[in-house]
């Protein structure tokens, strides 16, 4: 009984293994249907031109890269498929395979529904008993998508390079414990060399009264990985002393460390920015005397003062005679703004009184290489 049962197990397992081969034998897909999935899915064509005869073999991957119809011969590829701006490498691939030499080019097509497409283009030559060229097999890979990628993150680039470019004097970067890298625009701004750079130099540029603050902020800025935000002076190539906004943030690793700084310095057009305290708010209402103190400041006259504001000579009378109250809020507006522009602060820094502080702004042109002024 029990040699009969081991001799059924026995038999149900050769026969469970048959099926399994059987089974595994139907299943196993052929090299067609394997190139067709290859082909289907990986955007791949391939081709074989017999270099004595022409004849060609071209799969559907081909055809449906290029768009032609299996009528078309590797020779109409060549020359007619090809953007009129790649021409010369058509010559030049042409030349190469009467030559035996391997490609590996990417170009241009133009396929008969007039739609461009890039294309890499891959073969190697088969040679014959006497070691000629005899035969070219190769692959073709659709890569637009790549090459879209490409223009868009250059694109991209530029545009940010532009951005940098229009807002800042200096663009910077540092590694992840605060040690600056190389930075042309600072040599073009101080015009020190790169070994005064790396040799602690670019501390001399900076006025021996921002040093300290200057530095401190930035070391405390990379112990907590927190954004830098200095306003510091530095000694440009005409040995004068100017006003620029140094900032930086930290790139982050997936992990939240710090990778590396990249920052940028700033020209700051009206010298420095002034940053009232809490307390030193500026008055709701200004006075006459006020008025007349600022335009005594600027040494404006009521007519300069008046164009300044867009306003007629008689109002900015009656506002210095008789006080704000006695204009309308449009008129009020439009002086104190014409006085704020030109660099005046009102301040009330405690109940019942106020204040002016008067910083002269210069009209400069942009930074190029130490040809503005603040």
């Amino acid at each position: 009984m029990m040699r009969k049962a081991m001799g059924m197990a026995g038999r149900a397992a050769t026969l469970d293994g048959r099926t399994h081969e059987s089974v595994n034998r139907l299943n196993e897909p052929s090299p067609q249907q394997m190139l067709k999935l290859v082909e289907d899915h990986g955007q791949i064509g391939l081709w074989s031109i017999d270099l004595k005869t022409g004849e060609n073999r071209l799969s559907e991957g081909f055809y449906r890269i290029t768009g032609l119809m299996p009528s078309n011969s590797i020779g109409d590829v060549l020359h007619d498929l090809f953007h009129p701006d790649d021409l010369r490498i058509r010559e030049e691939m042409a030349a190469a395979l009467l030559a035996g030499i391997p490609i590996h080019r990417e170009f241009r097509i133009v396929r008969p529904d007039r739609t461009v497409r890039w294309i890499e283009f891959k073969a190697e030559i088969v040679l014959d008993a006497h070691a000629r060229p005899a035969q070219a097999n190769g692959v073709i890979f659709d890569i637009t998508g790549r090459h879209e990628a490409h223009r868009l993150i250059q694109r991209s680039e530029a545009r940010y390079q532009g951005l940098v470019q229009a807002i800042a004097s200096v663009v910077w970067t540092a590694t992840q414990d605060g040690f600056a890298r190389s930075c042309p625009g600072w040599f073009e701004l101080t015009g020190q060399s790169e070994s005064e750079w790396h040799n602690g130099g670019w501390d001399k540029a900076v006025h021996p009264d921002d040093r300290v603050r200057s530095w401190n902020a930035w070391r405390t800025a990379v112990a907590n990985g927190a954004p830098y935000d200095e306003d510091l002076r530095i000694k440009c190539t005409d040995g004068r002393y100017r006003w620029l906004n140094s900032r930086a943030i930290p790139v982050l690793n997936e992990d939240r460390s710090v990778r590396e700084w990249i920052g940028v310095m700033v020209a700051l057009s009206d010298g420095t920015r002034y940053r009232p305290s809490a307390d030193e708010s500026a008055p709701d209402v200004i006075t006459g005397s006020l008025v007349r103190c600022a335009r005594a400041m600027l040494n404006w006259s009521i007519g300069d003062l008046a164009t300044a504001a867009g306003v007629s000579g008689s109002s900015i009378k009656r506002f210095e005679d008789e006080g704000g109250t006695a204009l309308r809020e449009r008129t009020r507006v439009a002086v104190r703004k014409a006085l704020e522009n030109a660099g005046i602060t009102f301040l009330a820094p405690q109940p019942g009184k106020v204040g002016i502080i008067f910083e002269p702004k210069v009209e400069t042109a942009p930074w190029r290489g130490g040809d503005f002024d603040i």
